[in-house]
């Protein structure tokens, strides 16, 4: 992981989209196992220790930038790799995706609960 001012960013979608950007397809057929794997675990970090807004990576060293993942993509990048690994039919890696999911899904519970009672005081 890399500061996001020493880089130009971009979207994730840009890179791991598909809908968006026909062209991940290609990236993530020959890349996607350690590129998605890498991202979900750094989401997973990010929230383990929480106070991260955002992610930015570097998903090929010949990219022209790096991705940024904000918070509230989490989810939907979690979700995509999962589905990305039933596709591929690696089951213990979805397993320890779906572990990350209920955990995000925590720290946003925390998150709002967090948030309620700052604004009630």
């Amino acid at each position: 992981m890399r500061k996001s001012s020493a880089f130009s960013t971009v979207d994730w979608r840009k890179y791991l989209d598909v809908n968006v950007n026909p062209r991940a397809k290609t990236f993530l057929e020959s890349r996607g196992n350690d590129v998605l794997w890498q991202i979900s675990s750094e989401i997973n970090r990010a929230n383990v220790r929480g106070g991260q807004d955002e992610l930015v990576m570097l998903v090929h060293p010949h990219a022209g930038a790096v991705i940024k993942i904000q918070r509230k993509d989490f989810d939907e990048l979690l979700n995509l790799s999962l589905n990305w690994f039933k596709v591929k039919e690696q089951y213990e890696i979805c397993g320890k995706i779906s572990k990350f999911i209920k955990r995000n899904l925590k720290q946003k519970q925390h998150r709002t609960l967090k948030n309620i009672k700052e604004t009630t005081l």
